[in-house]
């Protein structure tokens, strides 16, 4: 980067950062997520997933508890065990609450006061069954190993004939990373749009222009306002992490994988759709043909945004394979491919450098066409009149 787009770039960081709407809506996106981890936490602390308290009557057997502890892992339900001397002082304390349910060891039963709790009958029951069966064993004179052996033999591994690439967590990490793109680009790639056409109308692009070449000035617009929507989301990626902490929720190793790249795809992307918004808004004088000469820039946007969600699901079909490598569904559908475990080498790197080559010559184009029609003012400029002033001047 040089000098002059380092200090445009500088620019446009300070003067979008100092904005009441960018700290706002910063702000409002930091605290909504939050919001969702605490509401998440808090629904989650009175819902079913709540430990059990269980009044135990009598000798359980040795290997009980540990038994009663992996049950309740598997069933995603803790049981705490509660001893108490008698059947009529369990009663009392399964009637007043203090207790969920009764263990009465004797009789062989599990007592609920009014209704039964289907997953904490499975939990006590299993740790019973498995209890009660490496007690008979070693009665049988059979050692820990053999007793363990037959009471806790080692699970089946899972496995399927075809692979599979679309698990959950990569088509939520690419979605994700769609919308989010798709996000940044209608809100900030609509900043380089205005921010080109508010040059014009005040004319300080004249002065601008008598010190650096179109080229700069449109790329440190691009790279500062790029440098704004990364600090936005930036914030809003590390509010997602503190609100996961507070919910509880652990957060899948595939999330770490994905979100390196999809932050460098993030910036391609952005780098991409930005320059078209600055060429779009370099063809018109006035703000309100602004989103009219942006048209065919949104809907390319739009059609590219609106592709993923269909291809989602199928993420290693031949159409989804063809269109990550083409821009501009790369920045889009490459993230959610990479996540999913359906995207070779050679097609990431292929997207790539499509993705640099397209936007270095996008670029270049707009570089060129935006020094022939940034000092046009009062008439609105088609994109097929910029084109032939392009080819004109070549």
């Amino acid at each position: 980067m040089t000098s002059a787009t380092a200090l445009i770039a500088d620019r446009e960081i300070r003067q979008r950062m100092r904005t009441k709407g960018f700290a706002i809506s910063t702000v409002l996106i930091v605290v909504l997520v939050l919001g969702i981890g605490i509401l998440t936490r808090a629904l989650s602390g009175s819902s079913d997933t709540s430990s059990v308290d269980v009044a135990v009557v009598g000798t359980v057997p040795t290997v009980f508890d540990q038994a009663l502890l992996q049950a309740g892992r598997t069933n995603d339900r803790a049981v705490d065990v509660v001893p108490e001397p008698n059947r009529a002082a369990a009663e009392s304390a399964l009637r007043s609450g203090d207790v969920d349910a009764v263990l009465l060891v004797a009789d062989r039963a599990l007592v609920f006061h009014e209704e039964v709790d289907d997953t904490a009958q499975r939990v006590v029951d299993a740790a019973w069954q498995t209890a009660a069966g490496a007690t008979a064993a070693q009665q049988l004179g059979l050692s820990p190993e053999q007793t363990a052996r037959i009471v806790a033999p080692a699970p089946l591994r899972s496995t399927t004939l075809e692979s599979n690439h679309d698990d959950a967590v990569g088509i939520l990490v690419g979605i994700i990373t769609a919308v989010v793109l798709f996000a940044a680009v209608s809100a900030f790639g609509g900043l380089v749009l205005t921010g080109v056409v508010e040059e014009k109308t005040s004319a300080i692009v004249e002065l601008l222009l008598a010190r650096v070449t179109a080229r700069q000035l449109l790329a440190g617009k691009v790279t500062g306002i790029g440098t704004v929507a990364l600090v936005q989301l930036t914030a809003a990626v590390a509010a997602g992490l503190i609100a996961l902490a507070v919910a509880g929720t652990s957060i899948p190793s595939g999330v770490w994988i994905a979100v390196p790249t999809t932050i460098l795809w993030f910036l391609g992307g952005f780098a991409l759709f930005s320059t078209l918004y600055a060429l779009a808004g370099s063809f018109v004088s006035r703000q309100e043909d602004a989103q009219a000469a942006a048209l065919p820039v949104t809907l390319c946007v739009m059609a590219a945004y609106l592709t993923v969600f269909p291809l989602s699901a199928n993420a290693d079909s031949t159409v989804a394979v063809v269109l990550s490598m083409i821009p501009p569904w790369t920045p889009l559908l490459m993230p959610l491919r990479i996540a999913t475990g359906s995207a070779s080498w050679w097609q990431v790197a292929v997207g790539v450098a499509l993705l640099v080559l397209t936007t270095v010559v996008v670029l270049r184009l707009a570089a060129s066409i935006y020094s022939r029609t940034l000092l046009q003012r009062g008439r609105r400029i088609s994109w097929r009149q910029a084109l032939h002033l392009r080819s004109a001047a070549t």
